[in-house]
């Protein structure tokens, strides 16, 4: 079962070697999902969400030049597994067909993207409880 979360907060240190945190909240509950996640990814999901556009595209906004020119549309992304201390996601992409189908990515990545259209962001409840009942610990995305 998947949990829809939404983006509640970037904490972005000036360093860039450390790891920048990004919170996720449960939508319809009181749950947060805190996730490590870099600088790059970290300043490309502000500048998404203070509406800048850059001059020219940047990483993600070309994922977005490539599924748009292809006829597909990111639809949903998903935070589906905590293995090794590292979390693991997808992206949902639907054709025109109405056919879905998954694609492997970072989270940090996954969820850029979703701030971007502003897609859904689901976390898997199995993955939400080892985060709020495991080790204590955040792993790195």
């Amino acid at each position: 079962m998947f949990v829809e979360m939404e983006l509640a907060e970037i904490q972005m240190s000036e360093a860039i070697n450390q790891h920048q945190v990004i919170v996720l909240s449960e939508k319809e509950g009181s749950r947060t999902f805190p996730i490590f996640i870099g600088f790059y990814e970290a300043s490309a999901m502000e500048i998404s969400i203070k509406g800048f556009k850059p001059p020219r595209p940047m990483t993600h906004d070309l994922i977005f030049n490539i599924l748009d020119s292809a006829g597909l549309e990111l639809v949903r992304v998903l935070v589906d597994e905590l293995k090794s201390d590292t979390f693991h996601g997808k992206l949902v992409i639907r054709d025109k067909q109405g056919l879905e189908s998954q694609v492997d990515s970072r989270p940090s990545d996954a969820i850029v993207l979703a701030s971007k259209r502003h897609v859904p962001i689901f976390v898997h409840e199995d993955v939400l409880q080892q985060v709020s009942g495991g080790s204590g610990g955040l792993p790195p995305d």
